[in-house]
């Protein structure tokens, strides 16, 4: 799928990491939550452990509520670290018109699967493989058929 922070087309799983700084009197937090890619999840995870761990104890709400970042910060890694890594080659997905025309005669299929409740990011192999264009694009395909309803109703 595509990765939420960068972009690009990689295996992806949904992570929430939280940072949080301290500040005597007051506090600092910061959220980063969506389906990353692991080079994502490995840096967003050391840059908000790392920060939590020196920047998130100085508070009294700090002192008790950076311990557990810290510990979901750690699990939601450990629970990523199978993941496989980002290809070399990965890059961010494009929509041409190539693609629309390869896409268009099967978007009664995708919405019908859309409106039956499957998950996306298996209509978006099914459809794939049928119309000859990577995930990715079929991704955004539905992301601009969502933005032309939408744009139709108003």
């Amino acid at each position: 799928m595509i990765c939420q922070k960068c972009g690009v087309e990689a295996p992806t799983k949904y992570v929430a990491f939280y940072q949080n700084i301290g500040a005597l009197v007051m506090r600092f937090s910061q959220t980063i939550e969506g389906n990353l890619c692991k080079s994502c999840v490995h840096g967003t995870f050391w840059k908000f452990t790392l920060i939590n761990c020196t920047l998130g104890w100085w508070g009294m709400i700090s002192l008790i509520v950076t311990p557990f970042f810290i510990l979901n910060n750690v699990f939601r890694y450990v629970f990523c670290l199978g993941m496989e890594p980002v290809p070399f080659d990965a890059i961010e997905p494009e929509l041409t018109d190539h693609d629309i025309e390869r896409l268009d005669p099967h978007t009664d299929d995708l919405i019908s699967q859309l409106n039956a409740g499957d998950d996306i990011e298996l209509i978006a192999e099914d459809i794939a493989m049928k119309a000859g264009v990577t995930e990715g694009q079929v991704v955004l395909y539905v992301q601009a058929l969502i933005a032309a309803s939408e744009d139709a109703e108003d």
